[in-house]
């Protein structure tokens, strides 16, 4: 009876200390919640000191993760009408930002792409043209996203879509858990799906919230090819110094590998030749893709493309996917970006900005804002250490893009739309930590690397664009007119 008793005792011991560690976290947000309302009261008035102390207790929530990011901000959701920081109609204001419909479209998108072979078809043959020389795979592996960026705008579609190609590529070589080689493959798979979001607006949910507030907080209109144009040197520099890096930290005498074209092209006669069906869904994602480039001469925002391509897609007579199929999108994804847009403007309707910024008022801020260049440094680094304790990028973007607007607002002189961009491009070069961006936490999943494994590169990394952010200041964004 005895030893019955024990034995229950000890399946029960994790549960409590599950149950403890999550009670824990939620006490830690209430004690940020409190602490911000009791302790501003009297120097705040109530409506931004609430929506202020709202924002960091979910913020903690985020980042201690108790429940699902999406539960998190549905409590935000109603948590702001009912202390009446806004109106429950401002609070459900960011679901009807053109972000939402557009992150919707892009996901009825790539939807459509992963229910034929056109993926799978580009990948092998990206590994047939490149995998038979040295370094060949590691950079087909980084490759194969960035071409995928530009029609399928979910970096976890894109991580989730690779992975698979990449176990066949690494059963083929014969690689096992713990080989030098499968990991650093399988760093290129995290490292290249963060960079392929770089330059592509819809590609990462933080780009089309950053955007979003910036038209909200500036009313200056960022376009997708503004955003192309800005970050597209960043984005073809950090493809092959991201292989650079991989290649260098990850050291194995790398030979040629044998038969692996031959198999590649065997998979290629297996999917069979290019089908009507495949084409009419290349020609659809093109026509999106110059809508989207063509946005200054037409006028319709990225979502209308988005839209017209997804109807398109199963538009009958052309028929490329069911509707109903792709129609079974992520809500929990849109849920939390519609509340992030909501709180990021609530932050600003209720003057918890103007506050924000009244604190940040020193000699030492002024003057780093004074000069742009200095503050295009400053908030390259300021970015990467809020993303080190804001893992999820979207809370990144919300816990930062506002802090930099409020910064930006000492001088006249301080460029807001591009620090604003710094930020929102920063926040997916999270390379270091595992929880930093959805395809780092994916590919942690397959038990293949460990957090150990993403150190090393992404120290170099984090460095790497720091400085080349800083460079660009003086170069591509001083030539645009940006500074």
């Amino acid at each position: 009876m005895s030893n019955a008793s024990s034995k229950v005792q000890k399946e029960r011991l994790p549960f409590f200390h599950f149950l403890n560690k999550k009670l824990l976290f939620f006490a830690v947000s209430a004690f940020v919640f409190s602490s911000v309302f009791f302790g501003l009261q009297g120097s705040v008035d109530y409506a931004p000191r609430v929506t202020l102390s709202i924002t960091l207790a979910a913020i903690a929530l985020w980042v201690l993760e108790p429940i699902p990011f999406s539960m998190t901000a549905v409590l935000v959701l109603f948590a702001l009408p009912v202390s009446g920081a806004v109106t429950t109609e401002f609070a459900l204001s960011g679901f009807a930002s053109p972000a939402i419909f557009l992150i919707v479209a892009g996901m009825m998108l790539a939807s459509a792409v992963e229910q034929t072979s056109l993926g799978k078809r580009l990948a092998y043959q990206l590994m047939y043209w490149l995998g038979d020389s040295k370094g060949g795979i590691l950079a087909g592996i980084i490759l194969i996203p960035q071409i995928m960026a530009i029609f399928i705008p979910a970096a976890a579609v894109r991580t989730a879509m690779l992975l698979p190609i990449v176990f066949s590529v690494m059963s083929i070589l014969g690689l096992q858990k713990g080989d030098m080689r499968a990991k650093k493959l399988m760093m290129g798979v995290a490292i290249g799906s963060n960079v392929s979001g770089v330059a592509i607006l819809p590609a990462a949910i933080g780009n089309v919230i950053t955007v979003d507030l910036i038209n909200y907080y500036t009313k200056q209109n960022v376009t997708y090819f503004d955003w192309l144009l800005m970050a597209l040197p960043m984005w073809l520099l950090m493809i092959p110094i991201s292989w650079f890096v991989l290649y260098k930290v990850f050291p194995v005498r790398e030979e040629v590998p044998a038969g692996l074209k031959d198999k590649m092209k065997e998979m290629i006669a297996e999917l069979g030749p290019i089908t009507s069906q495949e084409k009419r869904l290349f020609a659809i994602l093109l026509l999106v893709f110059i809508l989207w480039t063509l946005e200054s001469v037409h006028g319709w925002p990225p979502v209308i493309p988005a839209l017209i391509g997804a109807v398109l897609l199963a538009w009958p007579g052309i028929k490329v996917s069911a509707w109903d199929k792709m129609l079974q999108i992520n809500f929990g994804t849109l849920t939390l970006l519609g509340v992030t847009l909501s709180l990021g403007r609530a932050l600003y309707e209720t003057g918890a900005i103007r506050y924000l910024s009244q604190w940040l008022e020193s000699d030492f801020t002024i003057y780093l804002f004074s000069n742009p260049a200095l503050a295009v440094l400053t908030v390259a680094v300021l970015t990467q250490l809020i993303h080190k304790v804001t893992s999820n990028v979207s809370t990144a973007v919300i816990a930062t893009v506002p802090v930099v607007m409020a910064l930006s607002s000492h001088s006249e002189h301080a460029p807001a739309v591009l620090l604003a961009f710094i930020t929102g491009m920063t926040c997916l070069f999270g390379f270091l930590l595992v929880v930093e961006t959805i395809p780092g936490v994916m590919v942690h999943g397959t038990g293949w690397v460990t957090q150990r494994d993403f150190i090393k590169p992404g120290i170099w990394l984090t460095l790497i664009t720091i400085v080349l952010t800083f460079g660009m200041a003086f170069t591509w964004w001083s030539w645009l007119g940006y500074l």
